[in-house]
């Protein structure tokens, strides 16, 4: 078996360890052609500088040598899915396996729902990974948990066989809405998260956000028909407390920058990777205004990214909210 893994970035090379490491062979498509040429002469990844990639796993800037007759991951951001798809062709008959962490910024809507009603891939051939996975732990062999979702429970269950190894545990879900909104909305309370350590605001009101932003996903959840259960797992509660905390968490760095005074740009330019949070607060705003969902702190950071609200205005806007019950 070979499996095809579109997308070069960290999460698309750890992808390919993992898989390596269960005598699974891969070819990785780059799409960029610098960070292809990086990882041909240099056996490592510009973000991944300090970890030695195995010689047996392939690389290639050409779709003409990869097999969509197996299995496909996608591992690129959110935006850059759909482009990647343009580029299969009899995309019927392949397995997809899905790893970003956000939505259909065009149709406004979760990644797989897309792929379902734009291309009409039948949802039996659709997975999803998620979890509190950092690449940068992962590859150093640190113990970490996934969740892959499926609505066909064999396929799910296939994926967890070929992915699980000693340091990788993998669970499985038919809840595939579930798995996506809890990975995609905690990014926007992480990006929170970032901008109280940014202000220097301490622990109780991060910890205050975290539990508040639960509540917020499971708000938007309930537009998708998550179950509670999925979004107190792995890919919900789980990925929150690693996004919100982790050193290694774009949205918490770009939260934290727009804390000190940096503007959208500026922070994002310090980053230099891509903060799925950024168009995922888009999507998050225009299903809550449509849905009329009561969302505050995701509605004060769509303020601070498009509006340019003062990240302090926003936190004192949330203190002084009207007082109500916790439920």
């Amino acid at each position: 078996m070979i499996v095809n893994i579109i997308g070069s970035g960290t999460w698309g090379v750890t992808l390919a360890y993992i898989l390596n490491k269960n005598f699974i062979k891969t070819n990785v498509y780059c799409r960029n052609i610098n960070t292809f040429n990086y990882i041909i002469n240099n056996k490592s990844h510009p973000n991944l500088n300090t970890f030695k990639i195995p010689d047996n796993i392939n690389f290639t800037n050409s779709y003409d040598e990869l097999n969509f007759q197996e299995l496909t991951i996608i591992a690129t951001s959110s935006n850059q899915v759909f482009s990647a798809l343009e580029k299969i062709k009899n995309k019927n008959n392949i397995k997809i396996l899905i790893t970003s962490k956000g939505f259909d910024l065009k149709m406004k809507d979760l990644i797989t729902n897309s792929l379902i009603d734009k291309y009409k891939i039948a949802s039996s051939r659709i997975a999803v990974l998620s979890g509190p996975n950092h690449a940068e732990e992962i590859v150093k062999d640190k113990p970490t948990a996934s969740v892959v979702a499926s609505t066909n429970a064999e396929f799910a269950k296939s994926l967890q066989r070929l992915i699980s190894n000693s340091t990788f545990r993998i669970y499985t879900s038919e809840d595939i809405n579930g798995v996506q909104v809890g990975g995609a909305v905690k990014n926007i309370i992480a990006i929170a998260a970032g901008i109280c350590e940014g202000l220097d605001y301490g622990d109780n009101i991060r910890a205050t956000l975290v539990s508040r932003g639960m509540r917020e996903i499971f708000t938007f959840g309930n537009i998708f028909n998550a179950n509670k259960d999925t979004l107190y797992g792995l890919s919900g509660l789980g990925d929150l407390i690693c996004t919100c905390y982790s050193k290694h968490s774009r949205n918490r760095q770009l939260g934290y920058y727009l804390g000190k005074g940096y503007d959208l740009k500026e922070a994002t330019t310090k980053i230099n990777m891509v903060v799925e949070g950024i168009n995922a607060a888009k999507v998050i705003h225009h299903i809550k205004n449509k849905k009329n969902l009561v969302m505050p702190i995701c509605s004060e950071i769509y303020d601070i990214l498009y509006n340019n609200k003062d990240p302090k205005h926003s936190i004192n806007s949330l203190m002084n909210r009207e007082l109500i019950d916790e439920n």
